[in-house]
Formats: structure tokens, C-alpha cells, sequence
């Protein structure tokens, strides 16, 4: 008998613990969104992604573009690009999609207003990781040069 009380109070105590631990690690502030969900994603450095715990008007279907770097466009008439901007927007998706956490850091607007953000999946920087793929390329805001997406197929 004394076994069973044991169990039952163990058990409602870790269903008490484990869910508010989960919750504190979610905790946003002004600058970082933790536990973002993945929704989909429109090219190789902008995604639209749910915001937990926030009200829905700013929070459900987000657009968010990548800090620090520039994908191939899909809607191109060079072949090279496109071809690149279907490969990096696939990519993209599986990094998102089987990543365990999203975090958004270091939060902004850009002049189309959707969320700026540095952006790590399970504790790795995604800028970095597209460009070590060769799948973007770094980009401070300004002016876009243009890129030979030929050369890194």
C-alpha cells in the first residue's frame, strides 16, 4: 500500500515539475523567442513560424527573415539561382522541421516589415549553418551585390 502512495505521489509530482520547467524554458523577452514552432518556409532565409505563448495576432504565422545573410530568389530568370533557391529552401525546411528547438535572438523589423531575427536550431546559428552549405550568402542590408550562383552548385 505504502508502494502505491509512493508511486502516485511520485507521479504527481513530476507531472507537476516537468511541465513548469518546460514552460520557464520558454520564457521570451523583449529580444528573444524561445520554443518558436515551424510553419513553412517561402525561400532559403525567410520561414513563417508560430510564437508560443504570445497573443495570436503577433504571434501565429510569422514571417521571419534570417539575419546576416541573402538566399537565392526563386522568382528569378536565372536558372543558377533558381535551381540554388529550390535546393536552399529545402534545405531549409529540413533543418527547421527536424530541429527539437527554435530560438529567434536579437529580434528587429526589416523594410518589409517582418521579423528580423538571429536565429538558432537546437543551440546551432542557422546563418552559419547556410553558409557553410553554401546555400546563402552574408548580407548586412544594404544594397544587394550580385551573385553568381552558378559557382556554387
Amino acid at each position: 500500500m505504502g508502494k502505491v502512495i509512493g508511486g502516485i505521489l511520485g507521479l504527481g509530482i513530476y507531472l507537476w515539475v516537468v511541465p513548469a520547467a518546460w514552460a520557464n524554458s520558454c520564457h521570451h523577452d523583449n529580444n528573444n523567442f524561445r520554443c518558436v514552432e515551424f510553419v513553412s518556409n517561402y525561400d532559403g532565409d525567410t520561414f513563417r513560424v508560430i510564437i508560443p505563448q504570445v497573443h495570436p495576432f503577433f504571434g501565429e504565422d510569422i514571417s521571419v527573415r534570417v539575419i546576416g545573410i541573402d538566399a537565392p530568389e526563386i522568382r528569378t530568370h536565372d536558372e543558377c539561382e533558381k535551381r540554388m533557391a529550390l535546393k536552399a529552401k529545402e534545405e531549409l525546411k529540413e533543418l527547421l522541421e527536424t530541429s527539437h528547438e527554435i530560438t529567434l535572438r536579437s529580434i528587429g523589423k526589416d523594410k518589409y516589415f517582418r521579423v528580423l531575427a538571429d536565429v538558432k536550431f537546437d543551440g546551432k546559428d542557422l546563418a552559419e549553418e547556410l553558409l557553410k552549405r553554401r546555400l546563402a550568402v552574408p548580407y548586412d542590408g544594404g544594397t544587394k551585390p550580385h551573385t553568381n550562383w552558378c559557382k556554387f552548385e
